[in-house]
C-alpha cells in the first residue's frame, strides 16, 4: 500500500488508497463510496475527492445524479482550501435546488465566496441565512461574517506596509509557518521544505516540518535557509511555534506528534544558546503535559514576564483560545485564559506581544475572510481598542502569525493568499501557507481613488495603477472592490502615475498626476466618474432557431473531451439556461473535414453529448437540451476534403453552437462573455 502525503500546514494530511482483496477492473458505486469515506476519515482529502467524483459519475450515467456527493466533494475542497473548486461544487447543487433542500450548505458557500473576495455575492447568501435559519449558531456565524464585510470600508488601508512574498530561499511549494526575527535580524521559521507531496513507499525519508534559520542578505532578501540540528528537529515530530527571549539565548518551540493525521500531542520545549550552538531541548511539563500547546510567545503582563500560547484545553471559550502563564525564573505559573474580548467562541491563535499590544489571529471577530490579524492594547489591567489590522496585513484568505522586528520597521506574517510567482501544489494556489515580509515605509504618500457613476458610488470596479515616469510604463498595482468603491495605493515621491478604471458595462477612464514636490506624509484623493456604455454595445440579441456560437469551445483533433478554456462558455450557457428558465436548446457540435465523413458524424455527436453532460452536472435539466452532431456538414471556411489548411483553420470548424428551440423568442447574450480565445486571423 502506498500512502500519499499533501503538506498543507503544520498538520500533515496522509492520503490513503484502499486495497481491494482481488483485482477489480470497474469498482462498483458502493466500493467507491466506501473508499471515499475511509480516505476522508484518514484525512486523505484528495483521494477522497477522486473516489466520490467517480461515484457521482456513476449516478449521472444512471440518470439520477446524487447531489449529496457533490456537497461532500465541495466540503473536501474546502478542507484543502481549493476555494474555486469548492464554489463550483456548491453552485452546482444550489442552482438545481428548487425545493430548498440544500439550504444547509449556504453558509459554507458564503464562506467560500468571502474567501475569494466575492463579497457582494457572499452578502446575498448571508442575508438569506440570517433571515431564514432557525439555527442560532449558524445565524451567529453568518452575522459575524456579514459584519466583517460591512465594516471593511472602516478598516485601515496600511499603505505604508509594503507586503512581499519571500523568495524560494524561504518558501517552498509546501507550507511554511512560525516566522520570527532573531535579535540579530536573521529569520527563524518552520517548513516542510517540499516541492511536492510525499509518497510513503519506504523511500520517502524524513518528511516532517523542521525549524530553519536564514540570515538577512539585504533589503527584503534572505540567504538560503538551513535546518537546525537534530537536537532541536527531532525525528518523527513536526517542529514549529518559535519564540525567543529578548537576548536570544532562550528559545521556546513546540513538537507536534500525529496519530492518523490528527494531533496526538503538542508539547512545549525549551533550548539554550550556549557556546555558539543550541543545547538539547527539554520538555516544559509544568503547564501540564496532558494539554496541547501551540504558538508560544514571550511577553509581559502586570509587570511580570509571561508566556502566551494557544490551547484547546477544557474550559475555554471556543475552538482554541489564547492563554498566558507567568514565568518566574524557569518556572511557570498556572495557565490563565485571556477571556473576552480577545477570545471568542471560534478560533484564536498565534499571539505576539509587542510595544504594549497583543497581535493575534482569529475568525471570531469581524474580518475580511478566513483568519484575520487583530491587535489589542494592554492598559496594565485590561485589554482595550481591539481592532482588525486591515488591508495588506489581512486579505480575504487566512492571515496569521504577524511578528515585528525589534525596531518595528519590518514584520513577517503567514498567509495562503494568491501571489505572483507563488509555487503551487496540485495546481492549487491557496492550499499552502507562505511567509510574507512587510517593510514599513518612513514616508507615506497615499492615493485614495473613489469610483462613481452618474448615480453615485459604484462598486465592482477594477483600478490599475501604472508608473509612467519612464519610457516603459509599468503596472505596479491592481485592485478590485466588489463591495465598495474606494481603492488605496502607496506612492513614491517624484514619480508620474496613470490610473486606469475599468468596470463591466462602463467605458474605461484614465487620469494622470505626479508626486513631485511632496516631501512629507500626504494623502491624495482622486474621484473618477465613469460613463456607462449603451446597452446595445454590451449585448447581442438572438432569435429562435438562430445559431449562437460558443467561441471558446474547440476540441483537440479526434477528441471529445471538454478543454479547460471551454468551461467559461459552458458556465455562461448554464447562466443563460437559469436566466431563461423556459428555454429549450439544441446543442450542436461540428468537426473539421479530416477523417471519414461517417466517423466525423459520430465524433461530433460525442462532443455534443460531452458538453451536455457538463451542463447537466452544473444543474441544468437534461430535458431542456437536445444534442445534435453535424460532423463536417457545416464548415465555416474553405477547409473541405482535399484542401490543405493550417491547424488554426481546421480548429475553427471544430466548434459547438446552440440555438433556441422553444421558450423565449429572443434572448440577450453578453458579448464579453463569449469573446474568442482564438488567434486573430490575418
Amino acid at each position: 500500500m502506498r500512502l500519499w502525503i499533501l503538506l498543507l500546514s503544520v498538520i500533515v494530511y496522509l492520503p490513503w488508497i484502499p486495497c481491494f482483496s482481488q483485482p477489480v477492473s470497474e469498482p462498483s458505486f458502493e466500493m467507491l463510496l466506501k473508499a471515499g469515506e475511509e480516505s476522508a476519515t484518514k484525512h486523505d482529502y484528495y483521494s477522497a475527492i477522486d473516489f466520490f467524483q467517480k461515484a457521482f459519475d456513476k449516478t449521472t450515467t444512471n440518470g439520477v445524479p446524487d447531489m449529496n456527493l457533490v456537497v461532500t466533494i465541495g466540503d473536501l475542497y474546502v478542507k484543502v482550501r481549493d476555494y474555486a473548486k469548492a464554489q463550483k461544487s456548491y453552485e452546482r447543487v444550489l442552482k438545481r435546488d428548487k425545493k430548498k433542500q440544500y439550504d444547509d450548505i449556504r453558509l459554507a458557500y458564503a464562506k467560500v465566496l468571502t474567501s475569494t473576495g466575492q463579497y457582494k455575492e457572499a452578502l446575498i447568501q448571508l442575508n438569506y441565512i440570517i433571515t431564514t435559519t432557525k439555527d442560532e449558531k449558524e445565524k451567529e456565524e453568518a452575522t459575524l461574517i456579514w459584519k466583517g464585510i460591512k465594516l471593511m470600508d472602516t478598516f485601515p488601508q496600511n499603505v505604508e506596509a509594503d507586503i512581499i512574498l519571500l523568495s524560494d530561499a524561504i518558501n517552498s511549494a509546501s507550507a511554511e509557518s512560525s516566522p520570527i526575527f532573531y535579535p540579530d535580524g536573521s529569520l527563524f521559521f518552520s517548513s516542510f521544505n517540499r516541492k511536492k507531496g510525499v509518497i510513503l513507499d519506504g523511500e520517502e525519508g524524513d518528511y516532517h516540518a523542521k525549524i530553519y534559520t536564514s540570515k538577512r542578505a539585504g533589503q527584503g532578501n534572505f540567504e538560503k535557509a538551513t535546518a537546525l540540528p537534530s537536537i532541536i528537529n527531532r525525528d518523527k515530530f513536526n517542529c514549529g511555534g518559535i519564540s525567543f527571549s529578548e537576548d536570544g539565548n532562550t528559545m521556546y518551540f513546540t513538537r507536534i506528534k500525529l496519530m492518523n493525521n490528527a494531533v496526538e500531542s503538542s508539547q512545549l520545549y525549551v533550548s539554550q544558546f550556549k557556546g555558539g550552538e543550541w543545547s538539547p531541548a527539554n520538555e516544559v511539563t509544568e503547564l501540564g503535559n496532558s494539554i496541547k500547546i501551540q504558538h508560544p510567545s514571550l511577553g509581559e503582563l502586570y509587570g511580570e514576564r509571561v508566556l502566551f500560547f494557544t490551547s484547546d484545553m477544557a474550559g475555554g471559550l471556543g475552538e482554541t483560545d489564547i492563554y498566558y502563564a507567568t514565568l518566574k525564573g524557569s518556572s511557570f505559573g498556572t495557565p490563565i485564559n485571556l477571556g473576552s474580548p480577545i477570545n471568542t467562541a471560534f478560533e484564536e491563535k498565534t499571539p505576539f506581544f509587542f510595544d504594549g499590544k497583543l497581535f493575534f489571529s482569529s475568525n471570531g471577530h469581524p474580518g475580511m475572510g478566513g483568519l484575520d490579524i487583530f491587535q489589542a492594547s494592554w492598559t496594565g489591567s485590561t485589554w482595550t481598542d481591539l481592532n482588525n489590522m486591515g488591508f495588506n496585513y489581512n486579505s480575504s484568505y487566512d492571515d496569521f502569525g504577524l511578528k515585528f522586528n525589534s525596531g518595528g520597521t519590518s514584520a513577517v506574517l503567514v498567509s495562503n493568499r494568491p501571489f505572483t510567482d507563488k509555487i503551487k501544489i496540485n495546481n492549487n494556489e491557496t492550499c499552502c501557507d507562505d511567509i510574507y515580509l512587510a517593510n514599513i515605509r518612513d514616508k507615506v504618500i497615499e492615493l485614495i481613488v473613489i469610483v462613481e457613476d452618474e448615480k453615485g458610488n459604484l462598486d465592482e470596479a477594477t483600478v490599475e495603477l501604472v508608473d509612467g515616469t519612464d519610457k516603459d510604463p509599468k503596472v505596479i498595482g491592481s485592485k478590485t472592490n466588489s463591495a465598495g468603491n474606494k481603492f488605496a495605493f502607496s506612492l513614491q515621491g517624484d514619480r508620474t502615475y496613470i490610473v486606469y478604471t475599468n468596470r463591466d458595462g462602463y467605458y474605461t477612464d484614465t487620469l494622470t498626476f505626479n508626486t513631485k514636490g511632496i516631501f512629507d506624509d500626504q494623502t491624495i484623493e482622486k474621484k473618477i466618474v465613469v460613463k456607462a456604455k449603451p446597452r446595445s454595445e454590451d449585448y447581442d440579441t438572438y432569435s429562435i432557431n438562430e445559431p449562437i456560437r460558443l467561441n471558446n469551445i474547440y476540441y483537440d483533433l479526434d477528441k471529445s473531451d471538454i478543454r479547460p478554456e471551454a468551461e467559461k462558455d459552458l458556465a455562461y450557457l448554464a447562466e443563460l439556461m437559469e436566466q431563461y428558465s423556459e428555454m429549450v436548446i439544441e446543442l450542436s457540435s461540428h468537426t473539421d473535414s479530416r477523417s471519414d465523413d461517417n466517423y466525423n458524424l459520430k465524433l461530433s455527436q460525442r462532443r455534443a453529448d460531452s458538453a451536455k453532460r457538463w451542463l447537466v452536472n452544473e444543474g441544468v435539466d437534461p430535458r431542456r437540451i437536445v444534442t445534435q452532431g453535424y460532423g463536417e456538414k457545416m464548415l465555416l471556411n474553405r477547409c473541405k476534403n482535399g484542401v490543405k489548411c493550417s491547424e488554426d483553420e481546421h480548429r475553427i470548424n471544430r466548434r459547438t453552437e446552440f440555438k433556441i428551440l422553444a421558450g423565449p423568442q429572443t434572448i440577450e447574450v453578453k458579448k464579453s462573455r463569449l469573446e474568442s480565445n482564438l488567434p486573430v486571423k490575418k
